[in-house]
């Protein structure tokens, strides 16, 4: 199937300009000094700090290296060093497998672990920010948020979220024409959580027909089941549309009760 009309975006330095104008003016207002965010070597991070510099200035930009092991993310952790040199942020590296381990009594499974992973990345940041009078930005897109493809109280721990709007595909388009490396943007999308791990591998479907299916479901009006009638494969769309409702409550404001 081509892509619908309207998904990718046709007007690149308006969109650069509205991100910018967005980050510019946040951090302004909560009268923060600037932004730290994690550096993974993948393309949303990639984009998201291009942005931050271009809003900013690079003084105004910490980005922290968060591998598990530095030694098993050599190519990751290099391809965000080179990014950052060439933008001339500040860069740290912090290490997360010492921290981890403290938590091997708990027995953990792959995903936990995962997940303590992702939120001890988050307290690193707020960490960094609260002495410094930051904020954390964030790099989740729009895809990543309908499919809950991220880690409550994690990388979803942010105090800003400047390519919240962008499908996959529309992070790739910025990305190419802010001259993102071809490195960065060519590799499998990937957290980053163990060995193996890509974010195609784990949604079970490809992020082109991922990005095609919510666009239609959720700027066209189109429902579940119109999406199959237009052609996508049935156990794909049951499978987007099962991210999307078991994820509901990562979008949603904390549950109370109702006030008297």
């Amino acid at each position: 199937m081509n892509w619908p009309d309207g998904l990718k975006l046709t007007d690149l330095e308006e969109a650069k300009t509205r991100i910018v104008d967005f980050i510019s003016d946040y951090v302004r207002t909560a009268k923060a000094k600037g932004v730290v965010m994690g550096l993974s070597g993948g393309i949303d991070s990639a984009l998201v700090c291009s942005l931050a510099v271009e809003a900013l200035g690079p003084e105004r930009v910490l980005v922290e290296f968060l591998p598990v092991r530095a030694e098993d993310d050599a190519k990751n952790l290099a391809d965000a060093r080179n990014l950052a040199d060439r933008l001339g942020v500040e860069a740290e590296l912090f290490e997360l497998e010492p921290v981890i381990k403290a938590f091997e009594p708990l027995g953990l499974d792959r995903v936990s672990r995962g997940n303590l992973a992702a939120r001890m990345r988050m307290a690193v940041c707020y960490a960094r920010a609260n002495q410094r009078g930051m904020l954390v930005i964030g790099t989740g897109n729009k895809t990543e948020i309908l499919t809950g493809y991220f880690t409550k109280y994690g990388d979803g721990g942010v105090d800003l979220l400047p390519i919240a709007n962008l499908y996959k595909v529309n992070v790739q388009q910025l990305s190419e024409y802010m001259g993102i490396p071809r490195a960065i943007i060519e590799k499998p999308p990937s957290a980053g959580l163990w060995e193996g791990q890509t974010d195609e591998g784990e949604l079970g479907v490809l992020y082109d027909e991922i990005d095609k299916m919510l666009y239609l479901r959720f700027e066209r009006g189109v429902d579940w089941n119109g999406l199959e009638e237009m052609g996508f494969d049935k156990a794909k769309v049951d499978r987007v549309r099962s991210l999307y409702l078991r994820s509901q409550h990562k979008r949603e404001p904390l549950p109370r009760p109702e006030s008297r």
